[in-house]
């Protein structure tokens, strides 16, 4: 036999036997080899923003065997972000400037992140190729802009809170649909934030996306916020729906007013205020903060409670009352509310608004009580108040103080020519309880004064 037959022969049964078999199920067998990874670059080779895309570009190369996948894939503290298998035929691979990204979510923080790439090919044999990055949040604008109602709402970062965003002071609707985005201009927006599954909160969307449904039914809104690190949209305001013992509180000229009939030691829950504690009306209540309630202190009857949501107090009283039932504190410095308020610090001495009045209430026999927040820092360089058995200023059933009449923390404070009180030498504004005692007539009432704060 011809020696190169033979040889030939052998070379062939040879590369037969190293280029694989048929097996039973007709597929090829490949030796066993390595692709090889070449030319890898990157986009970036520091750091990624949430949200913006990695592109890379790299070479595959295997002679021996026939590629399969290159498997990408980005992971933070074990934990995959981003992952995605990218189908390679034959023995060579050149991929271009492939774009992969992780989402910009909520609650997100920077953090270290690895890039794999593996490639695969057809027997299994794989390379892989590891870069590490730091994944950071994206930088936000100084100002994001809400759309709703073919408006554009400036919304400015706050200083005390980075992340949070909130419009100019206004009246806002409390229901509307939105969008939040970095431009004024949906179509220039990098970033647009609109609806998500979870009410309250947006998530991020393509310019013409859904937007998200702000619903604060029962709220006076006058500002809209924003959260670009939770994604939660909110509204700084006050609550309007007030529930006094269910009854619902009408809102009538930026306050509210219920009229309810109380006995003495009648627990008392007045929803929708969020700081009852310093709302509450101390010569008509006790404040219990083991569930939020009050008792009632004040006389059996029906009462007239106004909650002013600018002073966060409550008033109590009946317009129509006359002494003996019950006597009238008018003049100027002066508040019902335990704090003071500028508000005060102007004008005074008027009989129709609840606000500018203090209502003395009958505690005992002959015993009366208002408590009251005088200030002589007022734009006539005093407090003064009179005391009066009705608001049509009358004084024919008292009080009328005179000199010897007042007990108690008196300092600063003396009888005015007008048989009330106003300020003197040394006064300090402060928190006071006035309790007056009439057993004596007209002309005769003392009063005990009790300072309570400054």
């Amino acid at each position: 036999m011809n020696i190169n037959h033979i040889l030939s022969t052998a070379m062939a049964l040879g590369s037969l036997l190293l280029m694989g078999c048929y097996e039973e199920t007709g597929r090829t067998v490949y030796p066993y080899s390595v692709p090889r990874i070449s030319g890898l670059t990157l986009s970036t080779d520091k750091q990624l923003a949430y949200g913006d895309s990695l592109f890379f570009s790299l070479d595959i190369n295997n002679p021996e065997t026939p590629l399969s996948t290159l498997e990408v894939e980005l992971s933070a503290d074990g934990q995959s972000l981003y992952k995605e298998s990218i189908r390679t035929k034959g023995n060579e691979a050149s991929i271009r400037r492939h774009g992969l990204s992780v989402p910009f979510d909520m609650d997100r923080e920077d953090t270290p992140i690895t890039l794999t790439l593996t490639a695969i090919n057809v027997e299994g044999g794989s390379q892989q190729l590891t870069r590490q990055l730091s994944l950071v949040r994206p930088e936000l604008p100084e100002t994001l802009f809400l759309h709703y109602n073919d408006q554009v709402i400036e919304m400015h970062r706050q200083a005390d809170n980075p992340f949070l965003y909130a419009t100019p002071e206004g009246d806002y609707p409390e229901t509307f649909s939105a969008r939040i985005a970095t431009d004024a201009s949906l179509a220039q927006s990098k970033y647009v934030w609109g609806h998500a599954e979870t009410a309250g909160y947006a998530a991020l969307i393509n310019p013409t996306g859904a937007a998200f449904s702000f619903d604060y039914s029962d709220w006076k809104v006058r500002q809209v916020t924003f959260n670009a690190y939770t994604f939660k949209f909110g509204a700084i305001g006050v609550y309007q729906k007030l529930m006094l013992n269910n009854v619902e509180m009408a809102l009538a000229g930026g306050y509210y007013k219920a009229t309810v009939s109380l006995q003495p030691n009648d627990r008392v829950t007045l929803t929708g205020i969020t700081d009852l504690e310093k709302a509450y009306n101390r010569d008509f209540f006790s404040y219990n903060s083991a569930d939020n309630s009050l008792t009632f202190t004040g006389p059996a009857g029906s009462w007239d409670v106004y909650y002013s949501p600018a002073y966060n107090y409550m008033w109590v009283a009946r317009m129509t009352d006359v002494a003996p039932e019950g006597y009238w504190l008018v003049g100027h410095g002066f508040t019902a509310a335990p704090r003071w308020s500028d508000d005060y610090a102007t004008g005074g001495w008027g009989l129709e608004d609840i606000f500018r009045l203090g209502y003395i209430v009958k505690t005992a026999d002959n015993k009366y009580q208002t408590t009251v927040y005088l200030n002589n820092n007022h734009e006539w360089g005093s407090f003064e108040v009179e005391i009066y058995s009705d608001l049509a200023w009358g004084k024919d059933r008292g009080m009328q103080l005179q000199e010897g009449s007042l007990s108690g923390d008196t300092q600063g404070i003396k009888v005015s020519k007008s048989n009330g009180i106003t300020s003197d030498t040394g006064f300090v504004p402060g928190y006071f309880r006035l309790t007056f005692d009439n057993s004596q007539g007209v002309g005769r009432e003392t009063l005990h004064i009790k300072r309570l704060s400054y």
